[in-house]
């Protein structure tokens, strides 16, 4: 009997199914502690980087397509156990609009001040 070429693996916020091939599926048991833990803790790639931008799993399931209305095995505080503090949540602290400048071209001034001027 032949060993699969693929794995499948849920992710544990989603519902949605990876077909891993060999090879990642074993390079991802090694990031992990056993297969078990791996099961127990995948997030897919849209998920995960939600949740570094700094989303909570509720963000996440009303912003990415949820599968077979699965259920979350994860919690927020699991989450931010596995991503630890690397989220990159943008702050804009700036209240001043920011007003830029674009060069025209001269004819293109030139006009606008006749078309202004002859309001």
């Amino acid at each position: 009997m032949s060993e699969k070429k693929t794995r499948k693996l849920i992710c544990q916020i989603t519902g949605k199914p990876l077909f891993a091939s060999k090879d990642y599926y074993q390079k991802k048991i090694g990031k992990c502690e056993s297969e078990e833990i791996l099961h127990k803790t995948y997030v897919c790639r849209e998920a995960l980087s939600l949740a570094k931008k700094g989303y909570s799993i509720n963000d996440i399931r009303e912003t990415v397509e949820i599968y077979n209305d699965f259920a979350p095995t994860l919690t927020d505080a699991d989450l931010k156990q596995f991503i630890g503090n690397n989220t990159s949540l943008r702050i804009n602290n700036n209240n001043e609009p920011t007003v830029g400048v674009i060069k025209t071209d001269p004819a293109v001034k030139k006009f606008l001040k006749r078309v202004l001027n002859n309001e």
